[in-house]
Parts: structure tokens; C-alpha cells; sequence
């Protein structure tokens, strides 16, 4: 008898958060567990020094590839059979009521269903953290005028998401293989293609914050810059090409490339007609609630860019 939940998390050198991640999960023939390790370096001793991965309903695969939480996650969608898809991170973990919300939805009529977090520290879980606090505004603001867009299209991490495995299946849907925002163009195809969707105001699970992990000093290790815009971009011709588009994922990227990266900028500079009307509606967007002196500089600096000066 197939799982009612497949629960997959992607792993790398931190078995010991991992272990506070598993044990918030109960151990259910309902729930199938699914952890896909990136090559870590020790991982071959992992079995005998962490019982907890030869627990029951439990499946540790190892690969060798290195290629990143996406491909993991791809890894592990393969092994998946459950009614509905759950993700995790491994320096996460679950509510204590975890186990009662999600059973509580499990006959939901909803391709995806969205729950709330909470953000804390991960050494020292009893303070809280300023992490991904725009989950529970977007529920919030839906909650409150009904409007689906920005759940739909904004939400772009997996957790705190119910998804049916039947929707990802029926649109092939799969995670980008890079190192940086490898969630974010799944995130919107599970918006978009999802019939219909639910978003719940309860807390689901807590997603930590700490000096070492992936989302740290957001947008300043070598090359992700460039990564994620990159998957905005995509992201951004995907909404216009299918009239899902009220705004550019690009845009912030965008600014932060007039600051840390100019020639990345150029790149897209030329390319911005194709997630735009004009040049000129780009470069209103982009300078839309900014200083005067910010838009007279930027102006002129897009302009010379135009007349290929610069």
C-alpha cells in the first residue's frame, strides 16, 4: 500500500542538524521519508553512526554527483509514492503538531496547499529569527482579499507546501540542477499548473537561520548573482508567455547588479525587451520608489548604456 505522504530532503554535511530535521517527522507506514545525500564526505559512515536513518519508511540514498539540493531533490521525486509530496531542508525541522495538520488535510480537494512558518535560530532554537517572514504575509494578505497570484507565483520555496504528486507527475514538473534558487522556477510551475489551492493559517514548520547555510549573505558568494537572475529571468518569460505576469522576478536582481556587478547588468540590459513592453517601462519599473538622485544617475547611466558608450 503506497504512503499517504512522501516527505524528501536533500542533505550535505550537516548529519547532525539532519537528525534534528528526521526526528521531527514520526515514524509512519503514512509516511514515507526520503533522504537524498549530496555527496558528503563521510557519508558511507552515515548508516552506523545515525541509527535514526535505518529507521522504518525511511530511504537514505547516497549519490556521488555533488549536484547540488536540485538534483537531489530530483533524486528523490524519483523514489516518491506518496498521495502528497512534502520537502524539507535539513537544518529544518517540524511543528509538534505536525503529524495532526497534515493528516488533517489529506482527503483536500487541492492540487497545493500552503501553511505558515516560523523562523529561529538554529543554535539556539528558543529565539527567533528575520527569515522568510514573506510566507506569512502572502497567506495573510490572501486570507484577506482572496487574491491567489501571490501565492501562486511568489512563494518560491518548497516548504511549508502539501503537494500533490499527481500534479507534479501529470506536468513533469523538476527542479533546476544549480547551486543557487533551484526551487524557484518549480515553485511557479506548481503555482501555475495547480487546479486549485488552499492556504492554511497554521504553522507548519520552522525554518532555521544560520552563518553557514546556503541562503546566508544572500547574493554575494562567487557566481550566484548571476545564478539566480538567471532563474528569474526564465521565471519572468514563463509568467509573460503564459499571461501570468504582474511583476518582474528579474527586478531585484536587477538592482542589485547596478551595485555589486555592471558588466551583468549590461547583459540584461539588452535583453530587457523581452520581459518588458519598452526599454523605457523596464526603467521605470526598475527605479519605481527610489530617490531622485537614484533615478537622474540611473537614467543617465542606462542612456549612455542605450547609445553604447559605456
Amino acid at each position: 500500500m503506497s504512503p499517504l505522504f512522501s516527505i524528501i530532503i536533500p542533505h550535505k554535511e550537516i548529519p547532525d542538524l539532519l537528525m534534528r530535521c528526521l526526528k521531527s517527522i514520526p515514524v509512519s507506514q503514512d509516511i514515507q521519508v526520503i533522504v537524498v545525500d549530496d555527496n558528503s564526505a563521510d557519508a558511507d559512515t552515515y548508516l552506523d553512526k545515525y541509527p535514526e536513518l535505518s529507521r522504518p519508511y525511511l530511504e537514505f540514498i547516497r549519490t556521488t554527483k555533488g549536484g547540488g539540493p536540485g538534483y537531489a531533490r530530483n533524486v528523490a521525486l524519483d523514489h516518491a509514492n506518496g498521495k502528497w509530496i512534502l520537502f524539507a531542508d535539513s537544518d529544518d525541522f517540524y511543528v509538534k503538531n505536525m503529524p495532526d495538520i497534515i493528516f488533517s488535510y489529506v482527503d483536500s480537494e487541492a492540487d497545493v496547499i500552503f501553511f505558515k512558518n516560523k523562523a529561529v535560530l538554529s543554535e539556539n532554537t528558543s529565539i527567533r529569527a528575520d527569515r522568510s517572514s514573506y510566507v506569512n504575509k502572502n497567506i495573510d494578505r490572501y486570507l484577506a482579499d482572496g487574491d491567489e497570484w501571490p501565492i501562486r507565483a511568489k512563494m518560491n520555496g518548497t516548504v511549508c507546501k502539501m503537494i500533490k504528486r499527481s500534479l507534479i507527475v501529470k506536468h513533469d514538473i523538476r527542479f533546476d540542477e544549480v547551486l543557487y534558487s533551484e526551487d524557484t522556477y518549480f515553485s511557479l510551475l506548481i503555482g501555475y499548473y495547480a487546479d486549485k489551492i488552499e492556504a492554511i493559517d497554521k504553522v507548519l514548520y520552522v525554518v532555521t537561520l544560520r552563518p553557514d547555510s546556503m541562503t546566508a549573505d544572500y547574493c554575494s558568494k562567487p557566481g550566484e548573482l548571476e545564478q539566480r537572475a538567471e532563474v528569474a529571468f526564465r521565471c519572468d518569460i514563463f509568467m509573460i508567455r503564459n499571461g501570468f505576469c504582474r511583476e518582474r522576478k528579474l527586478k531585484r536582481f536587477l538592482l542589485r547588479m547596478l551595485y555589486k556587478n555592471h558588466n551583468l547588468y549590461k547583459s540584461y540590459f539588452f535583453k530587457l525587451d523581452k520581459i518588458y513592453p519598452s526599454k523605457w517601462s523596464a526603467l521605470r519599473d526598475i527605479s519605481k520608489g527610489k530617490s531622485l538622485k537614484f533615478k537622474i544617475k540611473f537614467y543617465l547611466y542606462s542612456f549612455l548604456l542605450w547609445i553604447r558608450v559605456l
